[in-house]
């Protein structure tokens, strides 16, 4: 999907400007969160063309993020900027892009190789490490999880790999209820309380936006059982699935301030369940 030069997205309430003096281009997921622009923007991202030769020179790696078979990005300390470096996931010996933010967390510049005449200046994982990073300049965190809204009610599900964020999320669309994002969702403290937002995937979906009244972290569980968390316990059970980059205390100490409050004001919970639709009810029981 083209854009022009300059394009502004709005995720998550935060408006993010994109410019640049070459084609800018996004993915599908991107199309609904195109938006008119705003005098002053949350953050600017300026879109280079090329390879930023000697970013890295004299800088100090803080951060790299992999498993064990790739990995998919590094963080370093260049002064009072944080540089990026993004590999290429078909090809672990090409950096896909590098990547500068200051000080201030609002302004990037993002160098990448142009292809077919357009700079894919966000492309994964780029674009959601962008997010990342915006949130740690607000009331807000991104979070994996998923999150459904009834009409009424927000409720976010959280927990490890595997635990069944997709599996819950689809038992409650298959009850009528709407599915805000089953990976992926931004967090976000407003006048009127908490609210959850979804984030640009790899599909094309609406932006969506819902009430956060209760969170969940859940497992797999012979039987559905449900048990309320208080104080440090909640704090660090949710905060244990956002995202973080711990490697500077700005940032634990954003994360721990954000969650503390949080959780005074919204239920933290384990769930265990059972992957049936029992556990809708169960849950609108145990926790209204």
């Amino acid at each position: 999907m083209f854009g022009k030069h300059t394009v502004h997205l709005s995720v998550g309430g935060f408006i993010i400007r994109l410019f640049s003096n070459r084609n800018i281009s996004l993915d599908v997921g991107y199309s609904h969160f195109i938006c008119e622009g705003k005098k002053n923007p949350d953050i600017q991202i300026e879109c280079l063309e090329g390879v930023r030769d000697g970013i890295l020179t004299g800088a100090k790696q803080v951060f790299k993020a992999a498993n064990a078979e790739k990995t998919f990005y590094s963080i370093y300390r260049n002064g009072t900027n944080l540089v990026f470096a993004i590999y290429n996931q078909e090809n672990q010996d090409e950096i896909q892009q590098f990547a500068q933010l200051d000080e201030t967390l609002t302004h990037w510049k993002v160098w990448m190789k142009m292809s077919d005449n357009k700079l894919e200046s966000l492309k994964y994982p780029m674009g959601p490490i962008i997010l990342h990073y915006l949130t740690l300049h607000f009331e807000a965190v991104l979070m994996h999880a998923s999150c459904v809204f009834d009409g009424e009610k927000g409720r976010l599900f959280s927990g490890f790999s595997g635990a069944g964020k997709s599996t819950i999320s689809k038992l409650w669309a298959e009850a009528g209820n709407q599915i805000i994002n089953d990976d992926r969702v931004i967090i976000r403290r407003e006048e009127t309380g908490y609210f959850v937002y979804n984030t640009p995937m790899y599909y094309e979906d609406v932006s969506k936006k819902a009430t956060l009244n209760a969170v969940y972290l859940i497992s797999h569980s012979p039987v559905n059982q449900l048990k309320k968390r208080n104080g440090a316990s909640a704090v660090s059970g949710i905060m244990a699935f956002s995202i973080q980059h711990n490697f500077d205390s700005r940032f634990i100490s954003h994360h721990l301030d954000f969650f503390s409050r949080l959780c005074t004001e919204v239920p933290v919970y384990d769930l265990g369940f059972v992957p049936d639709d029992v556990v809708i009810d169960f849950i609108k029981e145990k926790t209204q």
